[in-house]
């Protein structure tokens, strides 16, 4: 069984923590928060931590890279990723290369390009026993998954909230234009949703909800209601 901590999930950094019951093995997903705020979530106990996986260049999702490298941590991330945080003199990364798996501890991961303003990746992880998806930063999902147990998708803004925004002077063109082309609408999740085989799911995290452009209780509502599955929403402010 995989278990999933939320340590932040927002603009200002999101980093989640992904647990094995089979032997203990765990591994961070996105390290966009300070090394001192993870290190505290994790009180201090990094024993079973066998790597760590990064989606892309943005801060909110890379911030604490060089720590995590000068500890000498293995950091998974593309070629591109790499280039952009400064990290391809570090001893400790690894190259992610996209539908190519590796393993991290007890973990099989299989990582898979994104739409995105810059190179991303999300990734579908196994411990053997369950399998989990992570999706973020994307408007679009070219893929699709089956016998999946958990589920974790950015669920970044909706349309008809943006389009009330814009109407009312609260948010500019570009920056709505800019939304839609960069990251998963509630309205795209759903269609996404409903396009996979949902049998085998347990739950769905919702992840990287907009503090402006969402509406947490009415996002679960309307996933709930699309796809009869448990439905659990990560949200901070930023």
């Amino acid at each position: 069984m995989i278990s999933v901590e939320c340590f932040g999930s927002s603009s200002l950094g999101n980093c989640y923590r992904l647990k094995s019951s089979v032997n203990g093995d765990e591994i961070l997903v996105d390290i966009g928060l300070p090394f001192k705020v993870i290190q505290r979530a994790c009180r201090y106990n990094f024993m079973h931590l066998n790597g760590i996986l990064i989606t892309h260049q943005h801060g909110d999702h890379s911030r604490s890279v060089s720590d995590w490298l000068q500890l000498g941590h293995k950091v998974y991330m593309t070629k591109d990723t790499a280039q952009a945080v400064h990290a391809l003199d570090a001893r400790t990364w690894i190259e992610i290369i996209p539908k190519k798996t590796f393993k991290v501890g007890i973990f099989t991961v299989l990582p898979f390009e994104l739409e995105h303003d810059v190179p991303n990746v999300g990734f579908l992880i196994t411990d053997g026993e369950e399998k989990l998806l992570y999706i973020t930063d994307t408007y679009y999902c070219r893929y699709t998954f089956k016998d999946v147990d958990h589920i974790l998708v950015e669920c970044n803004h909706s349309y008809e909230i943006l389009k009330n925004r814009v109407y009312d002077d609260e948010l500019s063109k570009q920056r709505m234009e800019r939304l839609v082309k960069s990251h998963f609408a509630l309205e795209n999740v759903i269609k996404f949703l409903q396009s996979m085989d949902l049998s085998k799911c347990k739950d769905i995290h919702l992840i990287h909800l907009s503090n402006e452009n969402s509406n947490e209780a009415e996002f679960k509502k309307a996933v709930q209601a699309a796809t009869g599955k448990l439905v659990i929403v990560h949200q901070e402010k930023g």
